[in-house]
């Protein structure tokens, strides 16, 4: 007689082979909640920074600079081929995929059976920390390089450590083509992953690995730019005022300026909370020794990670003279992430609950509050929009940009900005005469000037409409980068 057993156990045993992926998309779909909430108020009329309007408006031709001055040949064909989206569906799908990275991350990191608190909590953290929030403002540009990073991740999850690893050698060239810091994404992946092996002899060969694509990358956008361009490399674009070094003088002079954007990083991660700054420290040295004493390599490995992509900003810096703004140290926090992961393990659940649920919920909350600060310029450049209308006269603005209040909390960082900004909402041609006085000569004499009660007001002239700003700005033209 045929024994029944086996078919049995085998109907049980394809429920417990479909969990893990059942525990990874849970997580995936906690992880999408947890940042729409927290972006709420930027989800139907998503902020833009000026220089995302290109991708925005599918704009190819306008992007291609881009390729030579930042390498991004992967944008760039993106918006050759793609079909142009509002922005809120692109803001969905940007933080969709960001959360398809981080869910996948955390579940390779903590293991299929891992607490489903401490991988949303980690998850949390990395993804509302302060330059997850502002990088997110380039969500148009950064789409095609977020969704490769997503895929990456889910790959990585189907397969073997082996097979993840070696799939650095294709990814790593088109994220770098992406964005700068896009490889050191899926280097976290392969650097926490709890199934690998921990040895010095794996680490080596996992960042050989990872510099030998990243240098493969850089060739290709080199041979790119000597094709198309003419030029061998990747020029910096003058308004970044890069200052290459020359000597040793200058080289250590540029690298200096390194802590000075770490100082910064520090203060824009914690939000501008001096206290919060030395917790988040603390809570880092703790993890360090307090994990590392119970496994050393859970924590080599991510700081291995950390130290890589400080390492390449510090030869950029020295190389060109130019440093990275503190958002692109989003990929640190995601290490920094993992180690408080590590080191919940380490602690009694009530405490470790506490911890990475609070640090987590501190993130979320600022994070609202930062979305929240720039709704009052969406606000108003829809009630300016609103009073122009659509139509095929210019509009004309005069005065400046910075006279207007919403500026200070949105940190719009440049005229057009504003310019791009009305031209999307209106469909119309927008002039700013602080960009272009000649092309304002056109316009009479005017004595009327903004209404005070808006700081703005807008007139029908004979050659269009004019939004009439005031002249006093209130900040300087330039801000710190952020």
């Amino acid at each position: 007689m045929t024994d029944a057993r086996p078919a049995t156990a085998t109907k049980r045993a394809q429920p417990q082979q479909n969990r893990p992926w059942r525990d990874l998309w849970s997580v995936i779909g906690l992880c999408f909640a947890g940042i729409l909430l927290a972006s709420a108020p930027q989800v139907m009329d998503p902020l833009l920074r000026h220089d995302d309007f290109q991708a925005l408006f599918n704009d190819a031709d306008g992007y291609y600079p881009k390729t030579l001055s930042e390498g991004r040949w992967l944008n760039y064909v993106w918006l050759l081929w793609s079909p142009p989206l509002p922005a809120p569906a692109t803001y969905i799908l940007y933080q969709s995929c960001w959360a398809v990275y981080l869910g996948t991350l955390v579940h390779l990191a903590f293991g299929p059976g891992g607490a489903v608190w401490r991988k949303l909590s980690v998850a949390m953290i990395a993804g509302l920390s302060a330059p997850s929030l502002l990088i997110s403002l380039w969500f148009n540009t950064l789409l095609p390089g977020m969704m490769l990073c997503a895929s990456y991740a889910v790959l990585c999850a189907t397969l073997s450590e082996r097979g993840g690893r070696w799939l650095l050698m294709p990814f790593v060239p088109l994220a770098l083509m992406g964005y700068t810091m896009n490889p050191l994404l899926l280097l976290a992946v392969c650097l926490t992953r709890r199934d690998a092996p921990q040895s010095a002899q794996h680490l080596a060969k996992v960042l050989a690995l990872f510099v030998t694509s990243f240098a493969l990358g850089m060739g290709v956008i080199y041979t790119l730019n000597l094709h198309f361009h003419g030029v061998f490399g990747v020029p910096m674009a003058a308004w970044r005022e890069p200052a290459p070094a020359h000597d040793l003088a200058s080289a250590v002079s540029n690298l200096a300026r390194m802590g000075d954007v770490m100082g910064l990083a520090a203060r824009v991660v914690s939000y501008h909370s001096m206290p919060l700054v030395y917790g988040l420290l603390g809570l880092g040295c703790l993890a360090v020794l307090w994990a590392g004493r119970r496994n050393p390599w859970r924590v080599i490995y991510p700081l291995a990670g950390i130290g890589i992509g400080l390492a390449l900003i510090a030869v950029q810096a020295v190389k060109s003279g130019v440093v990275m703004p503190p958002r692109v140290l989003g990929f640190a926090v995601v290490f920094y992430a993992v180690l408080l992961g590590q080191l919940s393990l380490c602690l009694p659940e009530r405490i470790a609950r506490a911890m990475l649920a609070g640090i987590a919920m501190l993130f979320a909350m600022f994070s609202v509050l930062q979305h929240r600060d720039m709704v009052p310029w969406q606000h108003e450049t829809r009630a300016m929009a609103e009073q122009i209308g659509t139509g095929p006269e210019r509009v004309f603005v005069t005065g400046t940009y910075l006279s207007l209040p919403q500026v200070l909390g949105a940190g719009i960082q440049h005229a057009r900005g504003l310019r791009l900004r009305l031209e999307y909402l209106t469909g119309r041609e927008v002039i700013l005469c602080e960009e272009m006085p000649a092309a304002c000569d056109v316009l009479s004499p005017e004595r009327r000037g903004p209404e005070p009660e808006t700081g703005w007001s807008v007139l029908q002239r004979d050659a269009g409409i004019e939004l009439r700003l005031s002249d006093g700005a209130l900040r300087p033209a330039k801000i710190p980068s952020r």
